[in-house]
């Protein structure tokens, strides 16, 4: 029997059927790359949203520790009205000399203020022994400690007295101080060193908060440049309002933003408004900022803003 053959052949896809599946594919593709780009716009909205999150904080956390150390080691050598100082700096964006524990810049609300304080901050050593009346040996210390008038102010903790030392000379282990240190003082200081108590010696100098570029710079006002430091980037605004004790019951119960007497500040609050580096442009910000009473805004832009407000309670004004 002859076997019979199937001359039929297989069946390909219709021009139909391609255009179909192109179609099918086409819009999973343009589905797809459209979740990726939105993920994709999110996620560095996100990103710079955090970035300037995070600078705003890290702003504020160097201001406040600066506000919190205000008057440490030297406010007893500026008097009762915190006036009397006689401080020096190296006169680039204070003045010099420094007659104030603080210095207030205080500009127009569309404007960033700037503060100058004082304060024992920098942890120079450890004192080892005194080997005169006029002299403490603290070891090997920083090059930013020294005998230029911007650098000599030393405050040696624990002591009684709220007062900083000046230094004459120094060579790079042993600070002969201007003053000698009284019998009293120093049998106070060789009693801790004979039980093992750290006798350490801070840097007293004044420091500058202010923005420069739309940066939060702090300047240490001892040796020029070389102390300016640019802590966070993106800062659009700066103010500070001042809280003062006016009936001396210790109590703060006026707010100003430019104090005729600084001798009553108890506290200072901090406003701090920053921004994305980048601009948004699924974003219109139309929100309004109130910093120090002073509403700004809205800006209408396409840049993401940050407001962080901090009461500071200066401890050194509280004790």
């Amino acid at each position: 029997m002859a076997l019979k053959m199937n001359k039929k052949q297989p069946k390909g896809f219709t021009l139909v059927e391609l255009m179909i599946v192109l179609v099918i594919l086409g819009i999973v593709t343009i589905g797809a790359m459209t979740a990726i780009i939105s993920q994709s716009r999110v996620y560095h909205s996100e990103e710079n949203i955090i970035d300037m999150q995070m600078n705003a904080r890290v702003a504020m956390d160097r201001i406040c520790f600066l506000l919190r150390m205000a008057g440490v080691g030297c406010e007893d050598n500026f008097g009762d009205n915190l006036t009397n100082g006689s401080l020096v700096t190296n006169g680039d964006v204070a003045a010099n000399p420094l007659s104030s524990m603080f210095t207030i810049t205080n500009n127009a609300p569309s404007t960033p203020d700037q503060l100058t304080l004082v304060g024992a901050v920098r942890h120079v050593g450890s004192i080892t022994s005194i080997p005169a009346n006029n002299q403490i040996k603290v070891g090997s210390h920083d090059p930013k400690l020294g005998t230029t008038v911007a650098k000599s102010y030393i405050f040696i903790s624990p002591n009684d007295e709220n007062r900083y030392e000046i230094i004459s000379a120094d060579d790079g282990t042993t600070l002969t101080l201007a003053t000698s240190l009284d019998n009293d003082r120093k049998t106070e200081i060789l009693n801790a060193l004979s039980a093992g108590v750290d006798l350490d010696v801070y840097q007293v100098q004044a420091f500058t908060l202010r923005l420069v570029n739309n940066s939060l710079r702090i300047d240490g006002n001892i040796d020029g440049s070389s102390t300016q430091l640019d802590v966070a980037d993106n800062i659009q605004d700066l103010q500070f309002q001042y809280g003062l004790d006016t009936d001396n019951d210790g109590q703060v119960d006026s707010w100003f933003d430019n104090p005729a007497t600084i001798s009553q500040i108890k506290a200072v609050r901090v406003y701090i408004l920053a921004r994305t580096g980048k601009m948004d442009k699924e974003y219109f910000d139309r929100k309004t900022y109130t910093l120090a009473g002073v509403t700004v805004g809205p800006f209408n832009d396409h840049v993401h803003r940050y407001l962080l407000e901090s009461t500071i309670v200066v401890r050194n004004r509280n004790l």
